[in-house]
């Protein structure tokens, strides 16, 4: 299906989008495949494009997302093929589309979404290498993220939940990264902001600068998403919100004299996104927790958004 498609969307909702867009840089990268990547309600605008050789995949936990139904209404009238990668079995989404590729990540029980992202980008990155004719790779890579997961969490657990601590009562967090580490940073501040209320931000590196670095403060946090592959030009960037007084708190394989605080993460290529979030996601937890909120119940937020 992507082979013959002239035209391939991906659409998706909050944490679902962010997997779209990791997942066209590494569709890019590997496969050399254009995607274009358009959130659900948007993609009505896009509907003159749409014939029947258009691909669209849409991503979803539920399977019921109101915005996500709605694309795919617009899609199937196109006569557009349809793919859907989805975590429940049985939902409308699956009934819509052509095809269903079932995450099997388990229930996700509370609201925010966390093993069904990095679900999603596991899928992704198989689809991407698959693409290229190397999926043994593609699966070789993810069991050796599988490896580190545990390693990681360990490793960080507890200094995490005290970085929490200090950090509780910050007004806002800022998230840079570069390549694959720029959807992570949108992912990365999303958990911030649903579970600990605390304003964040996500940005691609460079982007920083072109404005909002004039709320950079002495003080306010900025988490740098790094990666062998854009060290170089991000720590550019982590200098000059440092030399305005931030506090930088470095995500990479390797330490920084940079960083006020350092997780590590094992560098694994093009499926970095599904590592270097699962610290984030750990640290918002803890946020939460410190500032009293009850990180299963998000207010104002439901598991599946149903309405328009």
């Amino acid at each position: 299906m992507f082979r013959q498609a002239k035209g391939i969307f991906f659409i998706g909702c909050g944490t679902s989008y962010h997997a779209c867009v990791s997942a066209a840089y590494v569709f890019a990268h590997t496969a050399g495949i254009h995607v274009n990547t358009v959130i659900a309600s948007e993609f009505s605008n896009y509907e003159k494009f749409l014939t029947d050789k258009s691909l669209v995949v849409a991503l979803s936990q539920s399977g019921e997302t109101a915005d996500l139904l709605d694309a795919i209404r617009t899609a199937k009238r196109k006569e557009c093929q349809t793919i859907s990668i989805v975590n429940v079995v049985g939902s409308t989404l699956t009934r819509h589309c052509d095809l269903n590729i079932l995450m099997n990540s388990g229930p996700e029980i509370c609201v925010l979404s966390t093993k069904s992202y990095t679900s999603q980008l596991a899928i992704l990155l198989m689809l991407a290498y698959s693409m290229s004719g190397r999926l043994n790779e593609g699966k070789e890579l993810i069991k050796k993220v599988c490896e580190n997961v545990s390693r990681v969490i360990d490793n960080n657990l507890e200094t995490l939940e005290s970085l929490a601590g200090e950090l509780k009562e910050n007004r806002d967090f800022f998230l840079i990264g570069r390549d694959l580490a720029y959807p992570s940073a949108l992912e990365g501040a999303l958990k911030i902001k649903e579970v600990s209320y605390i304003h964040a931000e996500g940005f691609a590196g460079a982007e920083l600068k072109h404005g909002t670095i004039a709320l950079i403060d002495r003080g306010v946090p900025v988490i740098v998403l790094s990666t062998e592959r854009t060290r170089y030009l991000i720590l550019s960037n982590a200098m000059e919100v440092k030399a305005r007084g931030a506090y930088l708190i470095g995500i990479d394989s390797v330490d920084n004299e940079l960083f006020d605080y350092f997780i590590k993460v094992p560098d694994v290529n093009h499926a970095n996104p599904i590592l270097m979030i699962i610290p984030i996601q750990i640290f918002a937890y803890y946020l939460a927790l410190a500032r009293g909120c009850d990180p299963d119940k998000p207010r104002n937020l439901a598991k599946s958004v149903t309405v328009k």
